[in-house]
This record gives C-alpha cells, sequence and structure tokens, in this order.
C-alpha cells in the first residue's frame, strides 16, 4: 500500500465496503445464509430473549431485570415485529453495525490522514476490534451512535452540528449510560479548549455548551420518560443508575479491574496464535496512545500548523473519555469496543514520510487482511452441524455445544418455561424464563430479593428443568461474603435431582414430580 497525498479514486472507497461487507458476512454466515451461532458470546443472548419478552407484553424492569437502558431490547423487539423472532437476526444487525462503524472510520480518517492510508484504521478496527467482539449488544449501538457524534463535528462546530453530536451522545447514552455521559463530557472540554485556542468570546462558548447541554438533557429525558412513566421513577434509577454503582463491580472476575488483562489467548493451535496480536495491540494501545498524543500535541503544534491538530484532538479526546467509560472493568471484549479512535491516531503516528514508515504501513495492513479472512474463509470450510431451532436453522462450529442444544432440543418444546442459571439458550430454542432474572451469580450482583423471586417462580410455575451453574455448587461457594443463592440451593436439593445430559457435560435438574410421572 503505497501512500499518497491525492485522495484515491472514488471506486476504492465503495470497493472498500463491499471488501468489508463481503469479511463481516463469511464471518457470520455459512454460505449461502445460514446463520453461525456462537453460544460464548452470551451477553447479546440475553437482550434478545428480554425482546422476545417485551413481544409478550412483559415490561422492562418491572417483570424482568436489566441494568442498561431499554434501547437494544427496543432495537430487536421492533425487528421481531417486523420479521418475526428469527435465529439470523443478531448476525445480521452484526454485519450493518460493523460496516456502518467502519464507514464512519474511514470518514474521520479522510479527515487526518492522507491518500490510502486513511483506510488502514478501518481495515485495522475490523481485525483488531470487531471481529473479536461478534456480540451484538448495547456496546456496538452506542459507539455507532458516539463515532457518528465525532464524524459530525469533526470539520466544523456550527450550533445546528453541536445540537446534533448531542443528540447522538443521548443516543448512545440511551445504549449505554457510560458510553453517552463520556463522550458528551468529552465534547464540552473540547469546545472549552477550541475556544481558548482561538481566543473565541466566552458567549460564544456559553451558547456552545447551553447547547450541547440542554439537547443532550432533553433527548436523554425524552427516550426514557416513557419507561420512567411506565415503571416509575424509583425503580428506574435501582436498576439503571444505583445498581451499577453499588452491585455490578461485584461480579469481580468480569466487572472489576481484576478483568484488565485477564484473558490472554491460550496459543494452543493457529487461531490462538491469531488472537494473540490483537490482545496485545489493544492493551499497548490504549489509553496510552492518547497520552502520546497529547504529548506530541503539546510539544509540536506551534511547529506543524499544517496538521489537522484540533480534529486529532477532538478524536483523541472522544477515545480517552471512552476508555474511560470502560476502565472502571476494562475487560478485553470491552476495550475492542472503544478502540476505534485508538486505532485512527495509531496510525496518524506510522503516517510521517519515509520508507521505513511506510513499510511498517504495508506490513500491518498485509497482516490486517490475513487476519481478517483466515478466521472467516476457515469457519466455512472447517467442521460444522446444523441444528434447525423452533427460530430458524443455525450452524454451530463446536461439537460440544452442538451436542448441548441438540440435547436440549429434543427434550423441550417452544414456550416452555425452564430456567437456565447462565441464561443463553432462551432465544434460540424459543424458551421462557419464569423469573425476573435470566443470570446467576455468587456474588452481591444477585440481590437476595431476586433469589428470592427465583425460587417463587420455580415454584409458581412448576418448572420442569434448571439447567445448572457453578454458582449453585454449594461447596464451592458455601462462605463467599456477598453469595445469596443458599435458599435457591436448599430449594433446588428439596424439589429437583440431577439427569446425565452430554455425557455429563452439561447439568440439568429435572423436577422430582416429572420422574413420578414417567
Amino acid at each position: 500500500m503505497k501512500v499518497s497525498q491525492a485522495q484515491p479514486p472514488g471506486w476504492f472507497h465503495y470497493g472498500f465496503l463491499l471488501f468489508t461487507a463481503a469479511f463481516l458476512y463469511l464471518d457470520l454466515f455459512i454460505l449461502p445464509a445460514t446463520p453461525i451461532y456462537n453460544p460464548h458470546m452470551v451477553d447479546q443472548y440475553y437482550y434478545l430473549h428480554n425482546a422476545t419478552r417485551m413481544l409478550g407484553g412483559q415490561m422492562i424492569y418491572r417483570e424482568f431485570f436489566q441494568f442498561t437502558p431499554p434501547a437494544t431490547e427496543l432495537i430487536y423487539l421492533t425487528l421481531f415485529k417486523l420479521f418475526g423472532v428469527r435465529a439470523w437476526i443478531p448476525n445480521a444487525m452484526l454485519v450493518l453495525l460493523g460496516l456502518s462503524l467502519t464507514w464512519l472510520c474511514v470518514n474521520i480518517s479522510r479527515k487526518v490522514l492522507s491518500g490510502l492510508t486513511a483506510y488502514l484504521p478501518g481495515v485495522l478496527f475490523l481485525s483488531v476490534a470487531f471481529q473479536n467482539r461478534l456480540d451484538a449488544t448495547h456496546h456496538w449501538y452506542s459507539v455507532l451512535a458516539v463515532t457518528a457524534a465525532t464524524a459530525l463535528l469533526i470539520e466544523e462546530r456550527s450550533p445546528k452540528r453541536v445540537a446534533g453530536a448531542a443528540a447522538l451522545c443521548a443516543l448512545g447514552a440511551f445504549f449505554t449510560q457510560a458510553h453517552g455521559l463520556a463522550a458528551v463530557v468529552c465534547l464540552a472540554i473540547f469546545l472549552w479548549w477550541e475556544h481558548q485556542k482561538k481566543r473565541q468570546g466566552g458567549r460564544s462558548l456559553l451558547k456552545a455548551e447551553v447547547i450541547l447541554a440542554g439537547i443532550f438533557s432533553a433527548v436523554t429525558l425524552g427516550l426514557n420518560m416513557y419507561f420512567i412513566w411506565a415503571v416509575g421513577l424509583r425503580r428506574f434509577l435501582w436498576s439503571t443508575v444505583i445498581f451499577g454503582m453499588k452491585y455490578y463491580s461485584a461480579e469481580s472476575s468480569s466487572n472489576s479491574l481484576q478483568a484488565y488483562m485477564s484473558s490472554l489467548p491460550r496459543p494452543t493451535h493457529w487461531q490462538g496464535f491469531a488472537g494473540l496480536p490483537s490482545w496485545v495491540l489493544i492493551h499497548a494501545l490504549l489509553p496510552l496512545v492518547y497520552l502520546l498524543f497529547f504529548a506530541r500535541c503539546w510539544r509540536e503544534s506551534k511547529k506543524r500548523p499544517e496538521e489537522p491538530w484540533d480534529r486529532l484532538v477532538l478524536v483523541s479526546l472522544m477515545g480517552l473519555f471512552l476508555f474511560v467509560g470502560v476502565a472502571r472493568a476494562p475487560a478485553f471484549l470491552r476495550l475492542c469496543t472503544v478502540a476505534l479512535p485508538g486505532l485512527i491516531i495509531w496510525v496518524w503516528f506510522l503516517s510521517s514520510p519515509g520508507k521505513v514508515s511506510s513499510l511498517a504501513r504495508q506490513v500491518i495492513c498485509l497482516g490486517a487482511v490475513i487476519v481478517l479472512f483466515g478466521p472467516a474463509l476457515h469457519k466455512q470450510i472447517r467442521w460444522r452441524a446444523y441444528l434447525d431451532a423452533p427460530i430458524g436453522r443455525v450452524a454451530f462450529l463446536g461439537p460440544a455445544d452442538y451436542a448441548q442444544y441438540k440435547w436440549l432440543l429434543f427434550h423441550t418444546h417452544p414456550t416452555e418455561f425452564i430456567y437456565d442459571c447462565g441464561g443463553e439458550v432462551y432465544f434460540l430454542l424459543g424458551l421462557r424464563c419464569p423469573a425476573q432474572v435470566q443470570f446467576l451469580s455468587a456474588t452481591d450482583y444477585t440481590r437476595p430479593e431476586q433469589v428470592r423471586n427465583v425460587i417463587e417462580s420455580l415454584d409458581v410455575q412448576h418448572v420442569s428443568m434448571v439447567l445448572g451453574c457453578p454458582e449453585l455448587d454449594a461447596g464451592a461457594h458455601e462462605f463467599q461474603p456477598g453469595d445469596h443463592l443458599g435458599p435457591l440451593r436448599d430449594y433446588l436439593r428439596t424439589h429437583y435431582h440431577p439427569v446425565k445430559a452430554v455425557e455429563d457435560s452439561m447439568q440439568v435438574l429435572e423436577r422430582n414430580e416429572m420422574m413420578r410421572l414417567r
């Protein structure tokens, strides 16, 4: 890839987007059109099942628990009303998300980078970040809104653009509270910095800040008003604010600082080696690349006035504040969702003229393309098995996962109440969760009143099957602080018995009455 000051021809831009769409499709669908089902990306299945519960008339925060705003569920609820509950919907949304984010990445990059170099951050985003988080949850939707706000302001900061960016930040907060709030604070600081740099009057700064804060607050309130009215302000705030502040980090393995650098890929095969560079690069860049940029900006901005420093500062500030939004629980997968600005700044560092920099860019681009299409093409030729689930046919790429879901498919029926302590089987098999929570933790993350609700739901609905999880192992968690699952363990020992399923790789408990009926 040779860097030129001239922009590439128009067909190259659309060809790049076609290349992006082809990669995403190959990574998420088995040709010609079977969605790949990955049960290990479990977060998206919580939101999908929540949407099916809303489709059945249940109210979020009242009939079932959720700690994020309802935007993700509303998107899937709308799609389910249009197309029905179908297995291809989350994969198709991931294709759209990846394509949209890459398009925004390229458009922002073209404002700070020249020639073909402007396309390198998009390639890196797909291979290093997006491919490692193929999970259609609130993270990607909120980052999409915030990235759109950055793209809107990258060239100029007129009142209309500031208002539009504020609305987009509010939309981001409607998906993820931390992302939207971090983004609007970032924009407020950037506007102040720009006014100070250009020595503009305080009146114009005040006007811009009032527009930013006013539009953000009004849109945020307007988007959430119906749900505040439906469930009450107290319950809404407890679910979306208080729970996150007091109990979210109790799940320390994934929701606290302990999650940082905790998911190092194990290179036992070639796929493990392929994931290792992404893991190293993401942790090396964030947040170091922003600190290095600000140091360079402070040192060189006056010496190199030809650089678009204001645009670069906006991108760097947004990336830094997005990082702050996940710094409380900096797991690798969360870092992937906020890595896009950092990749743009890193490529800017590599864009200096010279043969060494040019060679580095070519090597990085080639490596990124290999990382992109290697795993995607491997999915098309590797072992797979198809399961005709109630919501459509899917492809499994792991024999153990396929065996578990096949067993469940033949031992349950759609709309049946079962309780899955992990919460991931409901969507694909068309099953229903009887309780308010569909995920259990032997920590303060699962509250005592939620445990009582699970017990009452199992009893009232006479739930025939409970899919166990390690948290229900009394021996492992008997004396763990914050563990409220004791009454549930006692109830299960009294009313359920274990059954053998899938060579003991999945713990299944059956209600005692079912054994007597047989």
